[in-house]
């Protein structure tokens, strides 16, 4: 917030620069949802009090100001850390070396010899790899914790008509201060499920954000309209996306598809879209069994499966709802499955089933979904719930061990997003993201067993090093080279300038 600035009237909102295609239909349904909730939405406004309102979003030259300047990656020793490496073979390392050199892991052990790197000395420090997530929809990031206490102002409903309005700037905006939050909280790699994508300029603008910052994600290439019918990605826009994005990406970003799946769309169209990310190679990736009435008709388990669409490729989010042997096929398939456990109790999916995908052998992953919902990305916390759920399901403090949470919370989304030979775990010739968490802090202390103080008392205010492709892009607890001050400002823009424009459509 701007010190000595007075909260303004919202004015009439000035054209935006991008592409505008919402349809009169479109604004209607905006406002309509936005009429039901009015005085809900402005009073973020409020909130945000001396924010003054952005009348039009930055001129291209403008927006080719950096929001990040990456420090080079160097080559350094990390000393005399407690070593979690998530490596089965190479095990714990209790007082640990880690050499990188160029973005890579060199070396982990004791007193590693390396003439000339650096030094930084870890030794009240745990060592391990960055978290990884599997579904986030990013673009929402700029409307946090704006979903209602009531149908009117509920998630859907709300994401719907928010979605209408963001302009691809917005999503950028929404994208940039996810990815500065992630960073902060020891998130290294994220699955960008784009679920907001009107045009291809707001991928673009999404992958902007992704490649000024210097994050590891799969961008998930999605469609626009929440809980639409029978409309595919734009699968036909891949290619391009693929030579103008991720090859350049020196490894850091993947992409895949996002469909809207068997609940929402016929098995013809997710055949089309399966086969146009198979024959690229990519990973795709669709919500299921959020509703227990949705399950029983759409079988949506069963029809994948006929349809021979299943498999390691797919990421399958929530599904905590099945019917007959849904789990049976997804562990037979060795289908992965995200799970978003504070989101799913918090919209009322249902209480994740942490045991019966356990007991099947479906892999699992962790999930931050959408902080319109969660909040925050606090990965840590997710970790924790998960195991707690898995314990509460079999009624047996035993049923999980904490280091098997922290695995699915690495190595776990490592393996979904199809990059376990680069990342999560700390083995020589992967690539050395990194996270240093303080075991000194109040809630850490006293040292006693490191998973078990990472997956039930760590969070984020505790990381003190991020490390991504070499890069230390957080250090002493404070992000490097990022302009916090502007990604926040431009967030806070966006959710006034939303605000204002659903009111403006809400009048007419």
């Amino acid at each position: 917030m701007r010190k000595g600035r007075r909260a303004l009237a919202a004015p009439r909102p000035q054209p935006i620069e991008g592409e505008d295609s919402m349809t009169e239909t479109d604004r209607s349904g905006v406002g309509r949802a936005f009429r039901m909730g009015r005085r809900d939405l402005l009073r973020g406004a409020a909130a945000l009090g001396a924010t003054a309102l952005a009348p039009a979003l930055p001129a291209a030259a403008q927006q080719a100001r950096a929001y990040a300047h990456l420090p080079s990656r160097g080559e350094f020793v990390i000393r005399n850390a407690y070593v979690l490496t998530m490596d089965d073979k190479l095990g714990d390392l209790p007082r640990g070396d880690i050499h990188v050199r160029n973005g890579a892991i060199v070396a982990v052990g004791k007193s590693l010899h390396a003439p000339g790197a650096k030094t930084i000395d870890a030794k009240t420090m745990i060592a391990l790899p960055g978290l990884i997530e599997t579904h986030w929809h990013m673009w929402g990031t700029a409307a946090s914790n704006t979903a209602g206490d009531d149908p009117k102002m509920g998630y859907f409903s709300f994401a719907k008509a928010v979605g209408a309005i963001f302009k691809p700037e917005d999503n950028a905006r929404g994208v940039r201060l996810a990815i500065a939050e992630a960073i902060d909280s020891g998130l290294t790699t994220v699955h960008n499920w784009s679920h907001n994508i009107v045009s291809p300029a707001y991928a673009d603008a999404e992958l902007e954000a992704h490649r000024a910052m210097g994050h590891r994600a799969l961008f998930g290439y999605g469609y626009h309209g929440i809980r639409m019918e029978n409309q595919a990605v734009d699968v036909a826009d891949l290619p391009r996306v693929n030579e103008k994005w991720i090859k350049p990406s020196e490894g850091l970003l993947t992409l895949g598809v996002c469909s809207r799946g068997p609940e929402s769309n016929t098995i013809e169209i997710c055949r089309a879209e399966w086969d146009a990310a198979r024959k690229l190679g990519l990973r795709i990736s669709t919500h299921v069994g959020t509703g227990l009435a949705k399950v029983k008709q759409r079988q949506a388990i069963k029809k994948l499966n006929e349809a021979g669409l299943l498999g390691p490729d797919v990421i399958l989010v929530h599904d905590t709802n099945m019917v007959d042997n849904d789990t049976e096929i997804l562990g037979k398939t060795k289908t992965e499955v995200s799970l978003s456990p504070f989101t799913e109790l918090r919209t009322g999916f249902g209480v994740t089933p942490v045991m019966d995908f356990v007991k099947a052998g479906v892999p699992l992953s962790l999930s931050v979904d959408t902080t319109v919902l969660a909040g925050n990305c606090d990965m840590f916390a997710i970790a924790k719930a998960f195991l707690n759920l898995a314990n509460g399901e079999a009624q047996s403090e035993f049923a999980m061990p904490a280091r098997t949470a922290l695995e699915v919370a690495t190595m776990g989304g490592a393996r979904a997003l199809g990059i376990a030979d680069r990342v999560g775990s700390l083995t020589p010739g992967k690539r050395a993201d990194i996270i240093l968490v303080r075991t000194t802090d109040l809630n850490m202390a006293p040292f006693t067993d490191p998973a078990h103080m990472i997956v039930q008392s760590a969070n984020p205010s505790n990381v003190d090093m991020v490390v991504i492709d070499g890069r230390i892009l957080k250090r002493g607890g404070k992000l490097v080279g990022f302009d916090v001050a502007r990604i926040v400002r431009e967030a806070n823009d966006t959710a006034v300038r939303v605000r204002a424009e659903a009111e403006r459509i809400s009048k007419g």
